[in-house]
């Protein structure tokens, strides 16, 4: 019979030793997942108030570009402009000019 009894103490504090052991580990495992999680999450924040930063940056470098390419198109457009002027006067110049070859090739024809 003292052998159950040690037996049963045995099973006992062998029970309370692994329960006290695995709460420990238990605890310093939620420890580690929360150190991990905290730094992952410091992490993630740097990187995304990095990002941030970065999106800033090219929004104005793409602000100053679509700038400095208006004020070219709107120079383009006003050269354009003038030269479309100047072709139709051209135009006008030419019909005009046409008008009197072809009279003075009547003249010539006419032995004039």
């Amino acid at each position: 019979m003292e052998w159950i009894s040690a037996l049963i103490a045995s099973a006992v504090t062998g029970a309370v030793t692994f329960s006290v052991a695995n709460k420990q580990t238990n605890g310093s495992v939620e420890q580690q997942y929360t150190e991990n999680i905290t730094k992952l999450f410091t992490f993630y924040k740097e990187q995304v108030d990095a990002l941030g930063e970065e999106v800033k940056q090219l929004k104005s470098q793409i602000k100053d570009i679509e700038n400095k390419y208006v004020k070219d198109i709107n120079g383009y457009k006003v050269i354009v402009e003038k030269l479309e002027d100047e072709n139709e006067a051209l135009r006008e110049e030419n019909e005009e000019l046409k008008v009197e070859n072809a009279v003075l090739k009547g003249d010539q024809e006419n032995g004039i």
